[in-house]
């Protein structure tokens, strides 16, 4: 299947100039929160994933919620809502692959999100480019899509943000899962 087919499967809408889409913001380090809340009093949809922390200074002891990703955050637009999105204080500009914005399938959003909720202790890891597709059959995480891969031996669901070359990590049980057909595999 060639990449542009694909791509049209993954985004049916064709045109991403009027029709909003997922995309990532590389921003300044630690101005991920300012960020977000400058995207979104200019009216824009915005997720910054979070996870908890908990950090220990002398004199007490305290749980904070820091992004997953740090330096980047996911704005949901058309591309013609570019412009007010880059000139927002913080940003420093869109992730592109081939010099273009890339887009972010909302499946992969909509998988970060329900990650977040169900797995508390969600931590990010290295990249992996290799791994087969598969999809979450059973447990909270049911409908989830990723890639696995084996680490020290034991099965690791790895669910991939492609363009941010960025993934997080989940273990599981390889009995949780099953291989993503393609369209044309009747297999």
């Amino acid at each position: 299947m060639s990449e542009a087919k694909h791509l049209i499967e993954i985004f049916p809408d064709n045109d991403p100039r009027t029709n909003p889409r997922w995309y990532a913001l590389y921003t300044k380090p630690r101005a991920e929160k300012k960020v977000r809340q400058r995207l979104e009093e200019k009216g824009f949809t915005v997720y910054l994933p979070l996870k908890e922390e908990k950090r220990e200074w002398s004199d007490r002891t305290k749980i904070v919620e820091i992004p997953l990703l740090r330096s980047y955050i996911f704005v949901y637009i058309p591309l013609v809502d570019s412009l007010p999105v880059l000139q927002t204080n913080g940003v420093i500009g869109f992730v592109n692959f081939k010099r273009e914005y890339a887009p972010i399938p909302e499946y992969q959003i909509e998988t970060l999100k329900k990650s977040l909720e169900v797995v508390s202790n969600l931590e990010p890891v290295d990249y992996f480019q290799q791994g087969q597709l598969v999809k979450v059959i059973r447990g909270p995480l049911e409908g989830a899509i990723g890639r696995v891969k084996v680490i020290k031996n034991r099965s690791k669901l790895i669910i991939s943000l492609d363009a941010l070359q960025s993934s997080y990590g989940i273990n599981i049980h390889p009995g949780d899962v099953e291989p993503v057909k393609k369209k044309n595999d009747n297999k």
